[in-house]
């Protein structure tokens, strides 16, 4: 595999490259991207892309050749909200032909769109088959998202790749988060058409009080927020999500906006009334360290990377957007410096495995990885 920049990309023999990866937030690139004269997809990303060469604007890909022996079937989904699950479940039944049980599933879905591609899909895998992957974002939240994949792109839908590989295709999905002695029970919750949970109770008391109670004890003061109602600084919401333990691992929810008049908070995944929340948090070193451990809990001895994958949440840039390159680097020196690419995001979905059977999310779980390997001689 190879770890490229557009420029260089382009000079590439379009027989040798099996499919490639691009991460980019530089929207003017996409049509360039689909341009390429081989298989191409992929999603923008926050302020920049991860690279062998640090934090970068611009655009970067991963490149598969065809000794990789990495197969990768992308299908390309256009809709709204109202239709995105018909869609998916026709996408799946064409997997299961054209594929039969891929290695992996890998989804690249817009704002609001996920829960519904990862629930359709695992339903229709009968939650045997992993699923990782991560929203498109853009530079300022403004909506300027894309993705993009067999020549079209859009603003709002989903590209899910179907691999296939002779070799292991490791995956980690890890919150990098510690929980705090807070917690209490979602009792009063709704689910809107747009995606995503408005909590109105923990324990039966509004959830923006409970909330803000939680990060005073931190130091962060929320009231000015709650009584206008409105997005929560990424600095603030980006190290203290909300948490649910799955066995011995945890799944994070940013909390995202304030709903003044209903003191409602908005998360941006799918989180069930009579389910018990805690409060997680992190420090900044903390945030970039656990780059290290989600490599090292997918890395086997018997196994060479060949190339890896990054997702790591854009709530979490702000509050270490001096640090990016360290975490770069790090990932770099974990999978011994393989070719990767890595796209800061707006949701992580990705896969735990729970009492040995496979559990799929949409969640803000900071960083995923996956490493496409071969095997040592």
């Amino acid at each position: 595999m190879l770890s490229l920049s557009l420029k260089d990309a382009q000079k590439l023999n379009p027989e040798e490259v099996t499919w490639a990866l691009a991460f980019t937030n530089i929207v003017s690139d996409i049509d360039n991207i689909l341009n390429l004269p081989f298989p191409t997809f992929g999603i923008t990303s926050h302020g920049g892309v991860f690279t062998n060469w640090g934090y970068l604007p611009g655009t970067y890909l991963l490149v598969a050749l065809k000794d990789d022996d990495v197969g990768a079937k992308t299908y390309f989904v256009e809709g709204s909200v109202y239709e995105i699950e018909d869609l998916t479940q026709e996408v799946a039944q064409r997997i299961k032909r054209e594929v039969k049980k891929p290695d992996m599933l890998m989804i690249f879905p817009t704002l609001g769109l996920e829960e519904r591609v990862v629930r359709t899909l695992d339903k229709e895998f009968n939650s045997k088959v992993r699923i990782f992957g991560g929203t498109a974002a853009d530079n300022d939240f403004s909506g300027d998202w894309w993705i993009f994949a067999n020549g079209q792109k859009t603003s709002s839908g989903a590209v899910i790749v179907a691999f296939r590989s002779n070799s292991p295709i490791l995956s980690t999905f890890h919150a990098g988060y510690i929980l705090t002695k807070n917690s209490g029970i979602v009792t009063r919750a709704t689910h809107p058409e747009s995606g995503g949970t408005h909590i109105y109770e923990i324990d039966g008391k509004p959830a923006t009080e409970v909330y803000a109670s939680w990060l005073k004890e931190r130091g962060f003061d929320i009231e000015e927020v709650i009584a206008k109602g409105g997005i929560i600084p990424f600095e603030v919401a980006g190290l203290n999500p909300i948490a649910r333990k799955f066995g011995r691992d945890i799944v994070v929810s940013h909390v995202f906006e304030v709903l003044p008049k209903e003191n409602a908070l908005l998360i941006l995944s799918y989180i069930e009334e009579g389910e018990m929340v805690y409060h997680a948090t992190a420090t900044d070193s903390f945030l970039v360290s656990r780059t290290a451990v989600t490599v090292k809990k997918s890395l086997e001895d018997y196994l060479e990377v060949m190339g890896g994958i990054l997702v790591y949440c854009a709530g979490c840039i702000v509050p270490i957007k001096d640090r990016l390159n360290e975490i770069a680097k790090i990932y770099r020196r974990m999978v011994k410096n393989a070719p990767f690419v890595g796209a800061a995001t707006y949701g992580e979905q990705g896969s735990l495995i729970v009492g040995g059977r496979i559990m799929n999310f949409h969640a803000n779980q900071m960083i995923h990885t996956v490493l496409f390997t071969k095997r040592r001689r």
